[in-house]
C-alpha cells in the first residue's frame, strides 16, 4: 500500500477537513436566519431536540461529511439535543470509511454490512441511553461564547441584520474550524511517523484483542486512522469484528469540540460511553462472523 509522505500527510489534514466549513457555516446560518427572520426553530422543526433526536442523530451521522458530528456536538453543549443523540451521531460517523469502501468497488457488500449495522447500534444506543440516563442533557457549564443574537440560547424573538447573521455564522464556523484543522494537522503528523497503516496492519493478534485494541485505536480524531482501519481491514487480516469497533469509537472532528468547548468529564463520559459500545458490537461481530459469512 502507498506510503504518504509529509507533504501528502499535511495537505490531507487541510482537504479532508475543508469541506465541513460550507457545511457548518450554511447549517449555522440556517439556525440563526430562520429563528430570528421566521421565528422556526430549526432544531424542533426538524424533532432533533425531542424523540427522534437519536434517528435524526444516526442518520446525519451515516452521511460521509465530517461536519456533521461537529454540529451536533455544539447543540449538544448548548444543551439542545441529549446525550443520546450525540452518542447516536458519533457510533454512526465513519470519517473516511465509506469513501475508502466505495472505491473499492468489488467489496461494496462490506459498504453495506458496516453502514446498516453502525446505523442499527447507533439507533438502538441513542434510544437506549435517553431512557435510562437520569440526566439526558449537557449539565456542564456553557463555556461556549454566546452574544445575544445566537440560536445556541433561547433569546426573544427580534429581527437581525442579514449582515450580522453572517457574520456570527462565519465567526463560529472559522472558530471550530481553526481548533479542528489544529489538533488535526498535530494528529496527522503524529501518526506520520507511528505509521498508523503499519500498526493497523501488524495487529496480528487474536480476534477479541484485535477488537479492543482497534476500537481504541478508534478514537483518535484523524480521517487517517479510519482509512488506516479499513485498509487493514481489506488488506490485512483486521477482522470485521475490530473493523466494526473501531469505526463506531471514531467520531470524526466532533470530540475535539466536545473537550475544547466543554468540561472535560462530560466529554468523557461520551467518549467513554461509545468506546464501550462499540467493543461490545465488535467483540459480538467477532463471534457472529463464521455464522453470517462476514
Amino acid at each position: 500500500m502507498h506510503q504518504e509522505t509529509l507533504i501528502e500527510t499535511i495537505q490531507h489534514s487541510f482537504f479532508d477537513t475543508l469541506p465541513m466549513i460550507p457545511v457548518l457555516f450554511i447549517l449555522y446560518f440556517l439556525l440563526e436566519y430562520l429563528w430570528h427572520e421566521r421565528g422556526i426553530d430549526l432544531v424542533s422543526f426538524t424533532k432533533i431536540s425531542g424523540k427522534f433526536g437519536p434517528l435524526a442523530g444516526t442518520l446525519l451521522g451515516i452521511l460521509p461529511q465530517c461536519g456533521m458530528s461537529v454540529f451536533v456536538t455544539s447543540l449538544y453543549l448548548s444543551k439542545r439535543v441529549t446525550l443520546g443523540t450525540l452518542v447516536a451521531t458519533y457510533i454512526a460517523t465513519s470519517d473516511e470509511a465509506i469513501p475508502v469502501l466505495i472505491a473499492h468497488g468489488e467489496k461494496w457488500e462490506y459498504l453495506l454490512y458496516i453502514i446498516g449495522i453502525k446505523f442499527l447500534v447507533g439507533l438502538i444506543a441513542g434510544y437506549v441511553i435517553d431512557s435510562i440516563a437520569p440526566n439526558k442533557f449537557y449539565e456542564g457549564k456553557q463555556t461556549i461564547k454566546v452574544s445575544t443574537k445566537v440560536v445556541e440560547i433561547k433569546t426573544e424573538l427580534e429581527k437581525t441584520k442579514y449582515a450580522e447573521i453572517i457574520k456570527h455564522s462565519l465567526q463560529r464556523t472559522l472558530r471550530i474550524y481553526a481548533w479542528v484543522i489544529s489538533i488535526t494537522l498535530a494528529i496527522g503528523l503524529l501518526l506520520f511517523y507511528l505509521r498508523s497503516e503499519n500498526l493497523i496492519q501488524g495487529l496480528n493478534l487474536n480476534q477479541c484483542t484485535q477488537v479492543l485494541i482497534v476500537g481504541i485505536l478508534g478514537l483518535v480524531p484523524n480521517c487517517g486512522m479510519s482509512v488506516a482501519i479499513v485498509e487493514g481491514f481489506l488488506h490485512a487480516g483486521v477482522s470485521f469484528g475490530a473493523t466494526i469497533a473501531g469505526l463506531s469509537s471514531g467520531s470524526g472532528y466532533g470530540p475535539i469540540v466536545l473537550f475544547k468547548d466543554g468540561e472535560a468529564k462530560y466529554g468523557a463520559q461520551a467518549i467513554l460511553i461509545c468506546l464501550f459500545i462499540s467493543i461490545l458490537v465488535g467483540i459480538l461481530f467477532t463471534f457472529l462472523s463464521p455464522f453470517i459469512h462476514i
